[in-house]
């Protein structure tokens, strides 16, 4: 007789403050890494987790997304009391339920919704590890680079020089806008999809040209060189949330 497989998908958040991203990388600690331990204890079993996307060190999450396949059909409610209670208190699982065995995180994703705080007035001792500073932005400015990043194009340029060149670097951004409220901006990129350091490097040239320390036109001239050495400052990972996942 066959042995059934069932196929679980996860919605997690986390506090990336003292991981090193999302993914499991020798002698560090990861939110994967914390993920597979617990199911392995749990499952009885080897457990491969297929994630929506990998956020980097630092990078927080409020909607990640993740699903694995097992041998194991535990009632739910069961299964996230005791995978909570296992994991350490920076990460939670906020919803477990079985989906159709050819559901992938990651390729039935339709878009992803990130979130970047960036605060104009110094920081205080419990808000480093949560958003970024910077002096005061001039928001038309902004507002402006914000509209020249939304549509398709091609992010080589916006994106870490050691991605593998035969990935896809078209992507579409439906919506890049910022909100200001107390002194503190939210920036909310949604898009097809984000490519590695994507969001960080465009934050990092937002916020210059919102400084006047670079132009509007080195946006337009990265998205048509495609080259990532026009402007190579990236921003600090602490402003960055990964929000929602859309399917």
């Amino acid at each position: 007789m066959q042995e059934s497989i069932y196929n679980i998908k996860c919605v997690i958040e986390y506090d990336g403050s003292r991981y090193a991203g999302f993914q499991v990388q020798p002698n560090e600690i990861t939110i994967e890494s914390e993920l597979l331990r617990v199911l392995n204890l749990i499952c009885k079993e080897e457990i491969k987790i297929y994630g929506s996307g990998r956020t980097d060190r630092g990078v927080h999450a409020k909607g990640q997304v993740f699903n694995f396949f097992t041998h194991n059909h535990i009632p739910l409610d069961r299964f996230m009391y005791a995978f909570n209670r296992q994991l350490p208190l920076d990460i939670r699982v906020l919803s477990m339920e079985y989906v159709d065995l050819n559901f992938h995180a990651r390729f039935s994703a339709v878009k992803k919704e990130y979130r970047y705080y960036l605060k104009q007035i110094p920081l205080n001792a419990f808000e480093h590890n949560y958003m970024a500073f910077s002096k005061k932005l001039d928001l038309n400015l902004v507002q402006n680079a914000l509209k020249l990043l939304e549509g398709r194009h091609n992010f080589e340029g916006f994106c870490s020089v050691d991605v593998d060149k035969r990935k896809d670097f078209e992507k579409e951004i439906y919506e890049a806008s910022v909100k200001e409220t107390n002194d503190i901006l939210e920036f909310k990129f949604i898009g097809s999809g984000f490519l590695k350091y994507q969001i960080r490097r465009m934050m990092a040239l937002i916020i210059a040209i919102g400084l006047k320390e670079e132009k509007l036109e080195t946006i337009t001239k990265i998205l048509e060189t495609r080259d990532p050495f026009v402007y190579t400052k990236v921003a600090d990972p602490s402003g960055l949330y990964l929000m929602h996942v859309y399917y």
